[in-house]
């Protein structure tokens, strides 16, 4: 036999599915736009500061830092000195960097880094990224996390004035910085799906409850009135149309138990009269040999159709019958019907 699925938990899974798709829709176009927000913050940041710095730095200074000798050059000091300062007012920023092109080739011309890695000027940079190359000309950012030898970033170019299209300034934010601002976008993005769900249950089973406690009390109801208990009402309020299904109920059973007492009370009379009719033709009636009259319970002699009429509701009329014709009036034709 076929299992079947409740209405209720029919309800509860369309209306569960019904507010999870609209949350979930929801959810999601305001996740992207955040998303997109989020990237698109981080790059104009990266641009700007980009374009700020290249300000405040000449690029007529930097003529003649080319080979590695020059980091015993003063400008070269004072140059890596700023750049280094501004990394430090700056926790997300992994680099800072001044570039050059020459031909087709870029090389370094100051870097920020600390390390041993650190590129000494005259540096070749080889796999420039198309963002960089632009950066010479125009402010520019990269659209996605790039990687190098130095890691995983994303870097922010802006050309250095006076620089002729030759120097540039580049900002890199480690991509594990920009990671953790996705993944806290992420994180939040979960949490609201949660809670999305949280609600879009809580919400289905008030829904289903609304529609499949009604039906409940009007099965029960139904099921009283089978067992001939007319007299029970349901006095649960919906505030919508199950209202009125309620309230025909409860008039038909109440419709029912009056044509139940008005059928009792047909069959109480019919009983009473029957009755009286019984005690009335039961039994011995004495009555007169000769007149036929009836002798009634007070010793009355009464005539038959009296005591019947009196005792019953039957009513006599009178006629003849043809012994009493031909005794009568012998002098009538035999076929003259007298009643």
């Amino acid at each position: 036999m076929t299992r079947l699925l409740s209405i209720q938990r029919k309800l509860l899974a369309s209306h569960f599915l019904a507010v999870l798709l609209v949350s979930g829709s929801i959810g999601t176009f305001f996740y992207i736009g955040a998303y997109d927000s989020l990237k698109y913050s981080l790059q104009t940041r990266l641009q700007s500061s980009a374009a700020l710095l290249s300000q405040i730095i000449d690029a007529r200074d930097l003529r003649g830092l080319d080979q590695p000798a020059a980091v015993s050059n003063q400008t070269y000091i004072a140059v890596l000195a700023r750049l280094r300062q501004c990394r430090t007012t700056n926790p997300d920023i992994a680099y800072l960097y001044l570039m050059r092109r020459i031909g087709s080739n870029v090389v370094f011309v100051v870097d920020s880094d600390e390390t041993a890695r650190q590129a000494l000027p005259g540096s070749a940079y080889t796999d420039a990224p198309p963002a960089l190359l632009h950066g010479f000309s125009a402010a520019a950012v990269d659209r996605q996390i790039y990687e190098d030898e130095w890691g995983a970033f994303m870097s922010g170019y802006a050309p250095l004035q006076h620089g002729m299209g030759e120097y540039l300034v580049g900002i890199d934010m480690h991509a594990t910085e920009v990671r953790r601002k996705f993944r806290q976008l992420h994180m939040i993005g979960l949490a609201s799906l949660g809670m999305s769900l949280i609600l879009a249950f809580a919400f289905s089973r008030m829904l289903s409850r609304h529609f499949t406690r009604p039906i409940g009390a009007l099965i029960g109801h139904c099921r009283a009135m089978a067992d001939n208990q007319l007299d029970e009402r349901i006095a649960m309020r919906t505030g919508d149309e199950l209202d009125n299904l309620i309230e025909a109920f409860n008039a038909m059973s109440a419709n029912l138990a009056a044509t139940r007492a008005r059928r009792d009370h047909a069959e109480h009379e019919l009983r009473s009269a029957n009755e009286q009719l019984k005690k009335t033709l039961h039994g011995l009636l004495p009555i007169c040999a000769s007149c036929k009259k009836i002798r009634d319970d007070q010793g009355y002699w009464q005539q038959v159709e009296q005591y019947v009429q009196e005792h019953s509701d039957a009513e006599f009329t009178h006629g003849l019958c043809p012994d009493c014709v031909r005794r009568l009036y012998p002098n009538l034709p035999p076929t003259l019907d007298i009643r």
